[in-house]
């Protein structure tokens, strides 16, 4: 890919300059193909990353650069102050800030880039924050989703909020498919399980990596979530899965080898450690299970052979009313 946009860099120390940087911004944005919602984002992000300049750091730099990968192009933002630092989850909670550094804002920034990244300066005090928004082909080409879904989910007995979430997503040529458990019941673990689906919807794009850490950082302000994600490749007939806590998957499949997968332990949202990335082949034919914790993980796939040519509904269905569990909020998703 060739620019035809030159990087801008701006030194921000007041308030006309917070104003010339964002229009800047947006103007790069329109330059590269943003279309004029993702310019408004992108010129927003600047604005709080300059502002948050003045008020804690009170002199600094943005500089805003034209990037790319091997699929598209994108805008680099980079904002460095001369703070004290501040520690990383607690500034992503909406609202929080640290003396002496980049603060106010950090949530929505996270929310609205595709990568986020802050570096505390070792020889020096100070923060940069480097984010990455990408210019995404949303298009299939003409490619149509060859996988049936089904769902079945409800909150835990007597509750009226769900802790479990799920998300279905076509993305250029793939699907992503994911079970999400906020921690607890109620309204607490319904709110942690949204904010982690709405992050995931947003950025589908992303590797599964990113998308983990973009939603531990999400979820800092909240009870945390269990999550699965599962990335089905419609062209080379693979699937990728990546899991946090206590989330189950089963697949029955038709090839020789087993499908390996591994879990990592703990919270995302509370640090939780990166996923460890496992890609399978998907041969037709194939069901895979994703599940909570309140379907019951003593089944196996024989237990329900005779509903394997019944569509994925029907199938999820059958396998909820027999394992469900009362006192969790209960979740599963079938991809066949």
């Amino acid at each position: 890919m060739t620019f035809h946009v030159e990087p801008k860099f701006m030194v921000i120390s007041n308030s006309s300059e917070v104003i010339a940087i964002r229009r800047i911004a947006k103007e790069m944005a329109h330059d590269i193909g943003f279309d004029e919602s993702a310019r408004e984002e992108i010129s927003l992000v600047v604005s709080e990353l300059a502002s948050n300049i003045i008020k804690y750091g009170q002199r600094g730099m943005i500089t805003l650069t034209p990037v790319c990968n091997e699929q598209c192009e994108g805008l680099m933002i980079e904002a460095e102050d001369d703070g004290d630092g501040f520690n990383e989850h607690t500034s992503m909670k909406d609202g929080v800030s640290t003396s002496g550094t980049l603060g106010v804002g950090l949530g929505a920034v996270n929310r609205l880039m595709d990568e986020f990244d802050i570096l505390q300066r070792e020889d020096a005090a100070g923060t940069r924050i480097v984010c990455k928004r990408w210019l995404h082909d949303n298009s299939n080409h003409g490619l149509h989703c060859p996988f049936e879904f089904g769902v079945f989910s409800r909150p835990k007995l007597n509750e009226t909020a769900n802790g479990d979430t799920f998300i279905i997503k076509n993305i250029r040529g793939a699907t992503l498919v994911g079970v999400i458990d906020g921690v607890g019941h109620g309204e607490l673990a319904s709110h942690a399980a949204n904010a982690a689906r709405q992050y995931v919807e947003r950025h589908a794009e992303s590797s599964l990596l990113d998308i983990f850490r973009g939603v531990d950082r999400a979820c800092a302000s909240t009870r945390g979530v269990v999550m699965a994600l599962v990335i089905f490749d419609w062209t080379n007939g693979t699937f990728r899965y990546a899991s946090v806590g206590n989330i189950e998957v089963k697949v029955f499949s038709y090839g020789n080898e087993k499908p390996k997968f591994i879990v990592r332990r703990g919270i995302v949202g509370k640090h939780a450690p990166s996923p460890v990335i496992t890609e399978n082949i998907w041969h037709s034919g194939d069901i895979l299970a994703l599940h909570s914790d309140g379907i019951s993980t003593q089944w196996q796939w024989h237990d329900f052979a005779q509903y394997a040519d019944y569509p994925a509904q029907v199938i999820a269905e059958h396998i909820y009313n027999a394992m469900q569990k009362d006192h969790d909020d209960a979740t599963i998703v079938i991809v066949k």
